[in-house]
This record gives structure tokens, sequence and C-alpha cells, in this order.
């Protein structure tokens, strides 16, 4: 074995060493840092195979983690701004200028004498007619923790076909306003042989197609079973108009509700109960 090869295995066997103690030598080593030896470079072969592998599996591991990197981000960016949009959506009132009588102040009809009148009999309101007289009538007071800046403005009725929409206006600070409508839809059930008339908070189209709608917050549409927590409030409100109520429950009457076309208003149809079991 002449000089030259033994030269050349000692030379080899120190870059393996050097290779151990710092892995990341023959990587970060540019091509120029080689040894060269007799016009060539020691174990090129073999040293470039094992750079490639390593490059190689470096590249593919950096790239996994960029690309999850930027995904995650994507993905943070989408539900934040998402939650900022949504909160936005939420204290934007919903326009009532479409809903009428509500900012109509005049003579306002008496909805309770009307159906004390009717006797049992069919008798049906307009939409303007129902929030005149909730204008002239209901007299709200905002209470729990949002009565520290909030205060009630009004209370509205929009009819739709099969429900109503009951909206809650309130007024935070002197201008900003923010509306909350629960959708009302009307049911009979027989508890124990006894016809009862069921309000469900329920109305309109689903949504993403399979959550019953139950109301709105602004301008996002909230499900069914978080409108909830407003039934102690309806409660509230229909203990103002025991006599109303009295009447629709002694004669069996199921609310009907039409919404408004070609310049006609929504109406409520309250029909007794020996009409619809004729029907």
């Amino acid at each position: 074995m002449g000089p030259d090869m033994l030269e050349n295995k000692r030379r080899t066997k120190e870059r393996r060493v050097r290779e151990r103690e710092n892995p990341w030598g023959s990587l970060m080593r540019s091509q120029h840092e080689a040894e060269p030896l007799h016009g060539g470079f020691i174990g090129e072969e073999e040293e470039g195979d094992s750079c490639d592998v390593r490059t190689s599996s470096l590249g593919n591991f950096w790239g996994r983690l960029n690309v999850w990197s930027i995904a995650a981000t994507l993905l943070f960016l989408l539900f934040t701004g998402g939650m900022a949009y949504l909160v936005v959506q939420m204290w934007i009132p919903q326009s009532l200028h479409d809903v009428v009588g509500y900012d109509d102040r005049g003579n306002p009809r008496d909805l309770t004498l009307a159906l004390r009148n009717a006797g049992g009999a069919e008798v049906s309101f307009t939409e303007g007619e129902m929030n005149r007289y909730l204008n002239d009538t209901c007299r709200m007071r905002q209470g729990g923790i949002f009565s520290l800046i909030a205060h009630e403005h009004g209370l509205a009725v929009r009819i739709h076909d099969g429900y109503a929409e009951l909206i809650i206006d309130r007024v935070l600070s002197t201008r900003l306003h923010q509306t909350t409508a629960v959708h009302l839809s009307f049911s009979r059930e027989q508890v124990q042989g006894i016809p009862h008339l069921k309000v469900d908070f329920r109305g309109g189209p689903p949504l993403l197609n399979s959550l019953p709608r139950g109301g709105r917050i602004g301008h996002v549409g909230v499900p069914q079973r978080y409108m909830e927590m407003l039934r102690p409030a309806l409660r509230t409100l229909m203990e103002s108009y025991r006599e109303f109520v009295s009447l629709v429950q002694q004669h069996g009457y199921y609310p009907e509700f039409t919404q408004g076309r070609n310049g006609m208003e929504g109406r409520v149809r309250f029909i007794p109960l020996q009409s619809s079991e004729l029907n």
C-alpha cells in the first residue's frame, strides 16, 4: 500500500470523525471547502450520496413544517376574522323601517276590546294595528346586567308567512341601537284531552340547512335552542296582557300569520277552535 493511499485513508477517517462530532458540518460546508487530492475530492462518490440523502431529508422536513405552519396561521386568521365579523354583525341593528306602525303614533285600535267584542268569532288584525297597539300600551323596562348600559326603546312585530317576528329594540348610550328578534310560531297540542296553544321559538329557513332558526341578534341568525333564554321575558310580556291571553285561551284561538304582499299589510287571523275543527 503506497503512501498516497495511506494518506487518503487517514484523511477519510478524520473526516468521518468530524462528521460524527458535527453532523451538520457536511451539509453546511460548500463544495469548495472539500479537501482535494490528485485533482479530485476525497471520497467524492460516497460523500456526494450522503449529502444528497441528508439534504433531501432536511428539505422535506422543513417543507412539511412550513406548510403546516402556514396552514395553521391561515386557519387562525380565518377564525379570528370570522368571529370579529359575527360580533360586528350582532351589533348592527336590523332596519325597522319596513315594520308597519312601529313609528306611527296615530290612534291605535284596542285589540283586547276587539277580541272581547268578537265573542269567540274569528277576528283579524293587521301588522300596523298590532304595532300601534304595542307602542301605546307596552311599557318595557330593561333588567339584568344590561340595565347598566342600555335602556328599552320599543317593541315591534313583523309578520311572516306562518310565524311572527317579535323584535326588541334597545338603545346603548344615546344613539347606538341593538335589536334582538325572536321568531314565534304556534301549534295546538292535546294535554289530557284538552287543546292547548303551544308557542315555539322557531320560524324561517333553517340555519346551515339543518338547525331550526329561533331568531336573530342584529343581523346574525340564532338557533332555536339559544333563544329559549328569552322565554321568561315572553312570559312577562304575556302577563302585561292578561285579558287578551285569557280570551285567546277561553275561545281556543289559533293565530295564523300571513305576510303582506302587493301593497297589502301582513295580517294575523285569530281562528277559534270550533272553526279550525270544521276545517
